[in-house]
């Protein structure tokens, strides 16, 4: 697809920045651990307490996005996420690995509804909106692929220098992807007071706190949908492990297959995201697609060796097929649904479905989904449809609704 000089930009931003990631994901259990001395567990117990504290933190970028611009905002966030890869450099104990991590936990939550508020006013067209946010997430995952190969080079030095160089350079990644963002023309969105009504003071979300109801409960029904962020880096991996006999190096190849599967589809099933009514029926094809998905994973641990492997592979390409699914929908109707003049904040609060699940995810898949084996798995594929279909119906409404408002105020 051809994309604007502001697409090209925020694609080569994502780039840039996602190689940052690669390079921070592969290399910082080692830095931190080696180097820093600190355990395991007090990076693991650290990144987990700072995930749940940013979650609220993070809101504050769609407020700002709003007040002065989502371009401003996003180069702010990306900067701030260069600085504390640098600082980690300074790091010598637990409490300032703490604060840093907050602080670029902080930003990387942010980021994302922020991306979205600024392509919403940097693409005029609503179709080439989850376009360009579908290639972005396909530059951002072989970025992601190429930076965690990079780190290689650190992680074979093993070195305090070869890791401070890294850490540095995962900074200016971030550098320039801010700088990047900068470069990105935004159109002139109305304010609050211009988008009113002719007769009134402000328009119809004026004072309002949080969204709607209905964008609420479409948020809520968003934290079950993304459950296939949790079921393939969590859920896959320990249930290959533990509860069937295919071999170990399974994992490896099928979390390579997922990368593939996104990179390849993600950009032609943007397509399909075509007018509100299409747009919507995707969220039930979604929940349908995972509860396949989820059946055969059960089905993988009542059999042994080959079909054991082949029907994980099944669930890890419809998997993949229910993520560029939920991914299009979602992009389209979360900045579609969103009043204007509230757009960033009504975007952030929508991402915390995501980041939520994130958070809370991997404890309802050990807690409840493999605990009980593939029963846990069937019970989840009814969830997952119910889920689906309550996704399209309310995200239906709210688009009705939304237009009868526009219709009285016009």
């Amino acid at each position: 697809m051809k994309l604007t000089a502001g697409g090209r930009r925020l694609a080569a931003a994502a780039l840039v920045q996602s190689l940052g990631i690669g390079l921070f994901m592969a290399s910082s259990m080692a830095y931190f651990t080696r180097q820093v001395d600190l355990s395991a567990n007090q990076v693991a117990s650290g990144l987990a307490l700072a995930g749940v504290v940013a979650l609220g933190i993070s809101l504050l970028g769609g407020v700002l996005a709003d007040r002065y611009g989502a371009r401003r905002v996003l180069a702010a966030v990306y900067l701030g996420r260069g600085v504390c890869c640098a600082a980690y450099v300074f790091v010598t104990d637990f409490w300032q690995f703490m604060v840093v991590t907050l602080c670029a936990v902080a930003c990387d939550r942010a980021g994302p509804p922020v991306l979205q508020a600024l392509v919403a006013v940097a693409v005029p067209e609503r179709q080439e909106r989850t376009r360009l946010l579908a290639v972005v997430n396909v530059v951002r995952n072989c970025g992601l692929g190429v930076g965690a190969m990079a780190a290689g080079v650190a992680l074979a030095s093993d070195t305090q220098a070869a890791y401070r160089v890294t850490l540095v350079a995962i900074g200016l990644a971030f550098l320039g992807g801010a700088v990047l963002v900068l470069r990105v023309s935004e159109l002139t969105a109305p304010t609050a007071a211009e988008a009113a009504p002719e007769g009134t003071a402000e328009g119809p979300v004026k004072g309002r706190v949080l969204p709607d109801a209905r964008y609420l409960t479409l948020t809520g029904l968003n934290f079950l949908l993304f459950f296939f962020d949790t079921m393939l880096l969590v859920a896959m991996p320990v249930w290959i492990l533990e509860h069937t006999d295919a071999p170990r190096a399974t994992v490896s190849v099928l979390f390579a297959l997922n990368t593939v599967l996104v990179v390849v589809l993600q950009i032609p099933v943007s397509r399909l995201a075509t007018g509100q009514r299409r747009t919507t029926r995707m969220l039930t094809w979604t929940g349908a697609v995972l509860a396949v998905s989820s059946l055969c994973f059960a089905a993988s641990g009542s059999v042994a060796g080959g079909p054991a492997v082949a029907w994980l592979a099944a669930a890890v390409v419809t998997l993949s097929l229910a993520e560029v699914i939920a991914n299009s929908a979602v992009w389209d109707l979360s900045i579609a649904l969103a009043p204007e003049e509230q757009r960033g904040r009504y975007l952030s609060v929508f991402n915390l479905s995501v980041a939520g699940q994130r958070v809370l995810g991997p404890v309802m898949v050990t807690g409840l989904l493999l605990g009980s084996g593939s029963l846990g798995w069937v019970v989840a594929a009814g969830v997952l449809v119910v889920a689906g279909f309550a996704a399209e119906r309310v995200a239906r409404a709210a688009g009705e609704r939304m237009r009868a408002e526009v219709a009285v105020h016009a």
